[in-house]
């Protein structure tokens, strides 16, 4: 493959276009770096990315909706907060609060190693245990209307997710690790322009998946700190001992430019 690149031959169907006459550095640069972001990326340890997908969809729903069959502990609310207020409830963002399901499996399929599913496992194990045991030890209803509008994808929200399991918001902690683990992987393989582009769309997918947890009132706006936080803390825990050499290696940079040429 390297000789292939480095020639200019074995191109990518979804690699950048690259000038005629560009140095065969520059070229093996683009076609290599069209490589770490294609079709093939999605299909290295594929056996063991579905693994933790199935192991993810069990994990996550089968606890979560068992724990809203019944309480142990009497349930309570939050304080109203003014941003709770200002924002009315609007049944259309249903739509963007069910984008979480495309969300959670689409960045852990940008793992290369199985080092790094192990890790994203692990890391998620612990933020869903957090979160399920607060659920059990201390129940908070969400602020959901009484009298929920007659919308049918709204209706199909409210009957199968009961407005418990409310603090910390699971919806803004799945949000948070995803596009984290997500950086994480894609790091070394995306350019300056690259990391850019991700950061702003993991701000605005995840804004947008946030104002819909208010939106829809699933949420009051004090889940979400305590959501973010075991996200964040999920994830340094699961790459506390990571290799920084090793995690290079892996998902190795785009060669610099050779200065020389």
């Amino acid at each position: 493959m390297g000789g292939a690149l480095a020639n200019g031959t074995g191109m990518n169907r979804n690699a950048p276009p690259v000038a005629r006459g560009a140095p065969p550095l520059e070229r093996a640069r683009s076609l290599a770096r069209a490589q770490r972001l294609g079709w093939a990326r999605l299909r290295l340890e594929l056996g063991p990315k579905v693994g933790v997908l199935l192991g993810l969809t069990v994990g996550i729903c089968v606890p979560y909706f068992l724990l809203q069959r019944g309480t142990l502990f009497p349930l309570r609310t939050l304080p109203r907060t003014g941003l709770d207020a200002w924002i009315g409830f609007d049944p259309v963002w249903v739509w963007v609060y069910a984008t979480i399901a495309v969300l959670v499996p689409l960045l852990p399929l940008q793992a290369t190693s199985r080092e790094e599913l192990v890790r994203y496992a692990k890391g998620l194990a612990l933020l869903c245990a957090a979160c399920f045991a607060i659920f059990l030890l201390f129940p908070v209803e969400g602020p959901r209307p009484l009298a929920p509008p007659d919308q049918a994808s709204y209706r199909a929200l409210i009957s199968v997710d009961s407005p418990t399991n409310s603090m910390p918001s699971l919806h803004a902690a799945l949000t948070l690790y995803s596009f984290l683990f997500g950086h994480r992987v894609l790091r070394n393989v995306l350019g300056s322009a690259g990391r850019a582009a991700y950061a702003l769309g993991a701000v605005a997918w995840t804004g947008a998946i946030l104002y819909s947890t208010l939106a829809l009132k699933q949420h009051w706006a004090l889940d979400l700190p305590p959501g973010l936080a075991l996200a964040w803390l999920a994830h340094r825990w699961a790459w506390r001992d990571a290799d920084p050499a090793a995690a290079q290696a892996a998902s190795p940079e785009v060669p610099p430019r050779d200065r020389s040429t």
